[in-house]
């Protein structure tokens, strides 16, 4: 709407749909976004592709780990190692999996240290 995109509300939709594929949703999402924004004028696509991109940037890098961070206690920092080390060794199965595993990981370790410290009282 910002830009004068038509139909961005129905376009803002299909995205926030599409999202809960994990890191390609709203990519697929964008290219109805960009055909429309083409057929209106080729330089409001452009800005179409780069208004996805940021905030694209921003949701994954920033507000994604902060909230999973918050609702995980896990620090952010952790969440964005996690995923590209996660990446780098298994691909998407592995980012898919990362924090999950971690998760898990940590609530098992941080119980048996805890049973371990009452144990020694």
């Amino acid at each position: 709407m910002i830009i004068g995109l038509n139909y961005s509300l129905v376009l803002a939709l299909v995205i926030l749909f599409t999202n809960v594929i994990p890191f390609i949703g709203s990519f697929i999402a964008t290219i109805p976004a960009v055909i429309v924004a083409f057929i209106q004028s080729p330089v409001l696509a452009i800005y179409v592709i780069v208004g996805v991109t940021v905030v694209q940037q921003i949701e994954g890098n920033v507000i994604s780990p902060l909230v999973m961070g918050r609702k995980l206690d896990i620090h952010p920092l952790t969440i964005i190692c996690l995923l590209l080390v996660a990446g780098n060794l298994a691909g998407i199965v592995g980012m898919l999996l990362a924090i999950p595993v971690y998760a898990v990981c940590k609530v098992i370790i941080t119980r048996l240290y805890k049973l371990f410290q009452l144990r020694k009282q």
